[in-house]
């Protein structure tokens, strides 16, 4: 049996962060469990998501030289209204920040697929194919079916679902995020992103639609949930794992490095306790997102052609106060909108 102090299970981009963020804070016998390497690894990690905004990028200090390009735009395409939202924010590129990070920090990267997780005495039995760990903390960053959420937690998600994200020719040279809503994609949408030179990234919820040709593609499942329990003793989730990704506007990549350091801190400071009051607390991860999601799931054609009436004109804070006065069943919607795009991505 392996013994150390920290055990990762994972390495996307929640347990990198995790990993990096406990070496700049001096946390030493950390190893990482990483199912997947190589190809595998690098092609799941090169067709998922890749925008951030500024405020997750800042708030989760992660190396600056993974960005590609500048978001400044989201479009919202409803029909025959475009609704144009100012943000800030990034498209990453994924490998080569996880490259980064991996690199930068001093753990143990070790490939091996997780059997069976247990409490002990001890700390934490964590049995791979390969081998048994012994840990004193545990941090569970093994993405939509967490093996350490199944066997610790017994919790889970309320939403689970594949999506698939094609990497596409085009032309990258813009800061547009584009969305398209409608009842073709009920509780969903259809994306096109800008990526790396010469590509896009076009996506949408497996079964509800075909961008046709594509030089890559990818699938994963995206889960979110309503319970917010992710710390067991020295034991906690980050990302997928504890079901933290937006529910609303599905953004996963900022919450996973976000809550890698977050948890990684905390470890540090030997009290997992305030990982989880900060999660409880955190816009982030506020309820009102789930309840939004529902609701959203219900609407007809019409009702999204009419939801977005009162903001035909353009968004703006005055605009979105007027929607609320003018459709209050849907008051809920309009703000964790609007919040989601501040803090969901």
């Amino acid at each position: 049996m392996i013994e150390c102090n920290v055990l990762i299970v994972g390495c996307g981009l929640s347990g990198a962060s995790a990993a990096y963020s406990l070496t700049k804070a001096g946390v030493k016998d950390v190893v990482v469990i990483e199912r997947m390497s190589g190809d595998a690894y690098s092609h799941y990690h090169r067709t998922c998501g890749e925008a951030v905004s500024d405020r997750m990028i800042d708030a989760s200090e992660i190396p600056k030289d993974c960005i590609v390009r500048a978001v400044s735009r989201i479009r919202l395409i409803c029909g025959d209204t475009v609704i144009n939202v100012p943000v800030k924010g990034r498209i990453i590129d994924r490998n080569s920040l996880l490259s980064t990070l991996k690199g930068l920090s001093d753990a143990s990267f070790v490939k091996d697929s997780v059997k069976s997780v247990r409490k002990d005495p001890r700390g934490f039995v964590v049995t791979c194919a390969d081998g048994e760990y012994l840990c004193r903390y545990l941090i569970g960053a093994d993405g939509a079916f967490s093996a350490v959420r199944k066997e610790l937690f017994d919790v889970r998600p309320e939403m689970c679902f594949p999506i698939v994200n094609n990497l596409v020719s085009g032309d990258s040279d813009t800061e547009d995020l584009i969305f398209e809503v409608s009842d073709k994609y009920p509780g969903t949408y259809r994306w096109d992103f800008p990526s790396k030179d010469g590509l896009r990234s076009k996506g949408y919820a497996l079964g509800n639609d075909d961008i046709g040709d594509y030089s890559e593609r990818g699938i994963r499942f995206f889960v979110s949930g309503s319970s917010r329990r992710v710390v067991d003793g020295n034991c906690c989730l980050v990302g997928d794992a504890g079901m933290l990704a937006n529910p609303l506007c599905f953004g996963g990549i900022g919450i996973a490095l976000l809550t890698g350091k977050k948890a990684a801190e905390c470890i540090s400071r030997g009290d997992l306790t305030q990982y989880q009051r900060w999660v409880n607390k955190d816009v982030i991860f506020d309820h009102h997102y789930m309840a939004a999601h529902e609701e959203f799931s219900q609407w007809t054609g019409p009702q999204i052609v009419d939801a977005v009436k009162p903001l035909s004109k353009g968004y703006s804070v005055l605009r979105g106060a007027y929607a609320i006065l003018r459709r209050p069943r849907w008051a809920n919607v309009y703000m964790s909108l609007w919040m989601a795009f501040r803090h969901g991505w």
